[in-house]
């Protein structure tokens, strides 16, 4: 039956520490898709694009126009290849790379609200360009996924937590696999250095600029439940020695009383 159960708190704890991985990795894709985090990091790469698909040129071409729309408009609506960016009047007058710096803040805004009409796995093979990956609907999809990986952990904790005999080697375990899960986002930037296309590393730096924030997160949790276990089990042994003493004492006792009445 012991060798059952160390087979089982085996098995299972590997598939915690799968869940808690995978737990952190959509945490880490939630919070870098955050509008306000994906309008930050995302401004180079969507410089890029917009030079790609010639959207710069085609706005500095039509600033005369622009401008002297201007004069008695707010707001000038620009058109190219299928893309629209709301361009306020008031800041025609700034120059051409105060509006070029709009039409990025309007492009990834644009991006982002999106009604993507597809199921986010199936969108690849309905969307020539990627940018749904950067969209809210994709937010949404790897939030909802941290959810779920977040209640398989807790069940698996809640299973590790039957089979181990020592209840607070739990805690010591699940804390050392939360630490282990913790250290490959901890130079995930290193590892996507690695990539020798600059276009690629911005565009995966988007998703996983949150990865360190999530990594230490990670780690305080792991170190306070790692420790939390150490403390409860010397707690318990200290326990243990003081039950001993005292029953030795309580012994001792007895017999004195014993031989007094003898």
């Amino acid at each position: 039956m012991g060798a059952i159960r160390g087979i089982l708190l085996v098995f299972v704890a590997v598939l915690l520490f799968l869940s808690v991985l995978l737990a952190n990795l959509f945490l880490v894709l939630t919070l870098s898709l955050n509008y306000e985090n994906v309008r930050e990091e995302s401004t180079t790469l969507v410089k890029d694009f917009l030079k790609e698909i010639d959207i710069t040129n085609a706005l500095k071409q039509a600033y005369p126009l622009i401008s002297f729309y201007c004069q008695n408009y707010s707001e000038y609506v620009f058109n190219y290849q299928g893309y629209t960016l709301d361009i306020p009047c008031s800041i025609v007058s700034q120059g051409e790379n105060a509006i070029i710096e709009e039409g990025v803040r309007d492009l990834v805004k644009s991006v982002y609200y999106a009604k993507y009409e597809c199921n986010f796995l199936d969108c690849p093979n309905k969307s020539q360009l990627p940018l749904f990956l950067i969209s809210e609907k994709a937010h949404d999809f790897w939030e909802n996924k941290f959810y779920l990986s977040l209640i398989i952990s807790f069940v698996l904790f809640i299973l590790v937590f039957l089979l181990v005999e020592k209840k607070t080697n739990a805690l010591i375990l699940s804390g050392s696999l939360l630490i282990v899960s913790a250290v490959p986002f901890i130079k995930l930037d290193y590892l996507l250095s690695l990539f020798s296309d600059k276009i690629i590393f911005k565009f995966l730096g988007v998703f996983f600029s949150q990865a360190y924030y999530v990594s230490i997160k990670t780690l305080v949790i792991g170190i306070g439940l790692l420790v939390l276990g150490i403390v409860l089990d010397i707690f318990k042994v200290g326990f243990f020695i003081s039950n001993l003493i005292s029953k030795s004492k309580e012994k001792t006792s007895k017999k004195t009383k014993k031989s007094k009445s003898k």
